[in-house]
């Protein structure tokens, strides 16, 4: 009995060591490391990088780098009442050549993701010939071509994920030089615009401002809408009123196809070659309803066609480049409308 007790006691004491072996903590009053600064955590929250508002929509119109293009217009007739400080009227000149190239570079100097700076040059020349045998004033002007040289700067600058701006200057030579030794101050125009906008999504962005515009050949101050939507991986709208709009159809990721329209213009100086006395400037816009065609040719090569109508607004001859009052004009010009085709090879952006 008595060694019975003995031997439950000792198996008692071994059990009891054995657990308080197990369950003893580690030694925690160890200092920590003296280069530890704990002040340095954070939570994740508190760390978060800063995002900007992209400058696209999804399924957008490829942004060319490189255009290189050819326009031709078919079949337009002029007509022009001439004042005595002009000259001599024209009447139902049919143009047999109204075409040129064109060709444009632009490229990104600085892209971040809070700035985005493009510079870009542009000419686009319209060869003029007309049926007349007669050799007027405004003939021998008209036939040395029209052709506009520019240089432009594009600044998209996102105020955070939601806000953006859009600042974009123009210098433009405009006139029937010849030569870079031709030109003087009186072809020059400067147009420009700045926008204000909102991006709601991926698909979405928009936004109001105001522009200093020749597009209706006229000197005109007025507001602009940006609106650029995709509705669907097939469908969207791209458009800066009243300069341009289209509604896309695109077909996956290598084709698209839009219908819109663009309204083109600009005040050209006529070189005085035959001695006049008075200044002329060829005040010209046309509204452009047309049909678009872009195919990718192979990596960022693309192909564009199009095709539609060229409507005249305004083609008339003044004494001054800007609007003054009571002018009137040295001839009133009246271009009949014509259908047009502009055929360009572009080397696009990523």
């Amino acid at each position: 009995m008595y060694s019975r007790f003995i031997k439950l006691l000792v198996l008692a004491c071994l059990t009891y060591n054995t657990a308080t072996a197990q369950t003893t903590p580690a030694d925690t009053t160890s200092a920590p490391p003296e280069d530890l600064n704990f002040d340095e955590f954070s939570d994740a929250d508190d760390r978060k990088v800063k995002t900007f508002a992209t400058q696209k929509v999804l399924y957008m119109s490829p942004t060319r780098l490189i255009s290189v293009g050819y326009e031709a217009q078919f079949g337009p007739q002029l007509t022009s009442v001439g004042s005595p400080e002009g000259g001599q009227s024209i009447t139902d000149a049919r143009l047999t050549a109204y075409r040129g190239l064109r060709l444009a570079y632009n490229t990104p100097v600085i892209s971040r993701s809070n700035f985005i700076l493009n510079l870009g040059v542009s000419y686009w020349n319209t060869g003029i010939q007309t049926d007349l045998s007669a050799p007027t004033g405004l003939k021998g002007a008209l036939e040395q071509g029209l052709r506009t040289a520019g240089v432009n700067a594009t600044v998209f600058k996102p105020l955070n994920n939601t806000h953006f701006l859009i600042i974009q200057a123009n210098a433009d030579a405009n006139g029937n030089y010849r030569a870079l030794s031709d030109l003087s101050s009186k072809h020059l125009t400067y147009s420009g615009t700045a926008i204000f906008g909102w991006k709601k999504d991926d698909n979405f962005m928009w936004g109001l401002g105001l522009t200093r515009t020749y597009r209706g050949g006229d000197l005109l101050h007025i507001p602009v809408l940006f609106y650029n939507r995709t509705f669907s991986p097939k469908w969207g709208v791209e458009a800066i009123l009243p300069a341009r709009a289209a509604i896309r159809r695109n077909f996956g990721t290598n084709a698209l196809l839009s219908f819109g329209y663009e309204l083109e213009g600009n005040s050209f100086f006529l070189s005085n070659n035959a001695g006049r006395t008075a200044d002329w400037f060829v005040r010209r816009s046309e509204i452009k309803p047309r049909l678009n065609y872009e195919r990718k040719l192979k990596g960022f090569v693309w192909l564009a066609v199009q095709g539609g109508m060229a409507i005249n607004w305004r083609y008339d001859v003044l004494g001054t480049q800007n609007p003054v009052a009571n002018e009137k004009p040295l001839f009133a010009n009246t271009l009949r409308n014509a259908p047009y085709v502009n055929v360009s090879l572009n080397l696009v952006s990523p």
